[in-house]
């Protein structure tokens, strides 16, 4: 969990679109990875009246199941330094490891919508839980992301005993992911939704295999960089 203090006042409209861009080429640059990182981050928060403003504090959730590289940027980034991510200045206040260890009944909820997408006809489609066949969408993607991951598979059926809802206060959303590829910025719109996942004495290999994933981010484009 990185603590931050804001040095200048941006506008969201300003930052949005560039700050994941320029966050993964910091950590990537940290942790010495210049292709996929085996690591998620999320939104700057809390973003108050559309814009992130000077002497007002900040936190940025970092995560990844490799212990060395959270070992890499606790190091990397030192109480009182200035990060800089595009227009956005900040000093880093705080830098706290925290551990989350999942149980064989713990209950997992996305603060963010989850997104899952497939390619048919060079158009991106993108799914929502009520959609037929969304949690097979959603296991085939973490099967491969545990792979990525990991370098192995598993032949066991990972939502067994596994009761999966959307949240009631706020099932879906759609926001916007940006492409940056070969000079030309392009963006889409996708839809996800918000997901709470209750586990009832799930196994302990199922259990292994939600620790990498819990860690790693559910949903497409929080690893793969």
């Amino acid at each position: 969990l990185l603590t931050l203090k804001a040095l200048n006042t941006v506008s969201q409209e300003h930052f949005y679109k560039g700050y994941f861009t320029a966050m993964h080429g910091l950590l990537a640059q940290f942790i010495q990875q210049n292709k996929y990182g085996k690591f998620c981050f999320g939104n700057i928060f809390p973003i108050l009246n559309q814009k992130v403003e000077q002497d007002k504090n900040y936190s940025i959730i970092i995560s990844s199941p490799d212990p060395s590289i959270i070992e890499k940027l606790f190091f990397a980034l030192p109480i009182d330094s200035l990060l800089n991510l595009g227009e956005l200045q900040f000093k880093i206040t705080d830098i706290n490891v925290k551990i989350q260890k999942l149980k064989n009944k713990s209950i997992i909820e996305s603060i963010s919508p989850v997104n899952i997408t497939t390619h048919k006809d060079n158009k991106i489609i993108s799914y929502k839980f009520d959609h037929e066949g969304y949690q097979h969408l959603l296991e085939k993607q973490l099967i491969k992301k545990y792979a990525f991951l990991k370098g192995q598979t598993f032949n066991f059926e990972l939502f067994k005993n596994v009761e999966i809802n959307v949240c009631e206060k706020h099932p879906s959303s759609s926001f916007q992911i940006n492409l940056f590829n070969k000079g030309e910025n392009k963006h889409f719109n996708v839809l996800g939704s918000k997901l709470v996942l209750k586990f009832n004495s799930i196994s302990d290999e199922q259990l292994q295999v939600f620790q990498t994933l819990f860690d790693s981010g559910f949903g497409e484009r929080t690893t793969f960089g």
